[in-house]
C-alpha cells in the first residue's frame, strides 16, 4: 500500500512540475518531524493537525534506521484557525513578497527519506525529499535535520529544514526552524509545533510564524 502510494504520489509530482511555474507565493506547511521513539525498531505514525494554513494529516515510518515520511496539507479557501492573530500578520509589501502570510485555497504534499543516527535517548536524524504545491505548482526540494529528546511521558526536539523552490520565477530558499512537543498518552501524542519559515533572498528578509496543534496515532 505505501509503495503504491509513494509511485502514485512521485508520478504527480513530475507530472505537474512539467507544466512549469506559475505566478503565485510560497505557502508555508507544517514542518513533517516524526521524533520516533528511540528504542522502537519499527514504528508507523499517522497525524491529523491543523496550523494557521490550513489542515494537515501525515503518516510517517520507521524501520531500524530508515526513515518514511508523507504528508499533505489543505485548504479549501474557507477554514481558519488562527488563535494566535497570525492571519493579521501581514508584512507591509504583500503583494511584493514570496512567502504568502494569510491562509487560501491550497493543497500540498510531500515525501521524503531520512536515516536515523540511533543516540541512546537522544533523537538525530536527517531527512530529503521533495514536495509539490497544487494549486500554483511550486515544486519544493528539502533537506531537515532533526534533534531531540525523550522522557516517559514527552517527547521534545528541534528541526531546521532548507527549502528551495521557484516563486514568479525567482529562486528562493527558506530557512524553516521549529520547535515541537508530543505528549505521549498511550498510543496517542498531542503534538504542538511552531516555526517559522525565513525568506534567505536578498531583499526578501521577512519571516512568517507557523502555528500547529494536533494528535497523532502509534500503530
Amino acid at each position: 500500500m505505501i509503495t503504491k502510494t509513494i509511485t502514485l504520489l512521485l508520478f504527480v509530482l513530475f507530472f505537474t512540475e512539467s507544466f512549469g511555474q506559475t505566478n503565485s507565493q510560497y505557502i508555508p506547511v507544517t514542518i513533517n518531524s516524526p521524533l520516533f521513539i528511540t528504542a522502537n525498531e519499527k514504528e508507523t505514525q499517522a497525524g491529523l493537525k491543523i496550523n494557521n494554513y490550513g489542515l494537515y494529516f501525515n503518516l510517517d515510518a520507521h524501520l531500524k534506521r530508515k526513515i518514511f515520511i508523507f504528508s499533505v496539507q489543505g485548504n479549501d479557501g474557507s477554514f481558519k484557525f488562527d488563535p494566535l492573530n497570525f492571519n493579521k500578520y501581514y508584512y507591509q509589501g504583500q503583494e511584493a513578497s514570496l512567502i504568502q502570510s494569510y491562509p487560501s485555497k491550497m493543497f500540498y504534499a510531500e515525501i521524503g527519506v531520512g536515516y536515523n543516527f540511533k543516540l541512546i535517548s537522544q533523537k538525530l536524524s536527517i531527512i530529503a525529499g521533495i514536495g509539490q504545491q497544487f494549486q500554483h505548482l511550486n515544486t519544493r526540494y528539502f533537506l531537515q535535520l532533526d534533534w531531540g529528546n525523550e522522557s516517559r511521558i514527552i517527547n521534545a526536539g528541534v528541526s531546521i529544514r532548507g527549502n528551495y523552490t521557484k516563486v514568479n520565477n525567482s529562486e528562493l530558499i527558506t530557512l524553516e526552524p521549529v520547535i515541537q512537543g508530543k505528549i505521549k498518552i498511550n498510543q496517542f501524542r498531542i503534538v504542538n509545533q511552531f516555526g517559522y519559515s525565513i525568506a534567505l533572498k536578498k531583499n526578501h528578509d521577512y519571516m512568517m510564524p507557523v502555528f500547529t496543534i494536533g494528535m497523532e496515532y502509534i500503530i
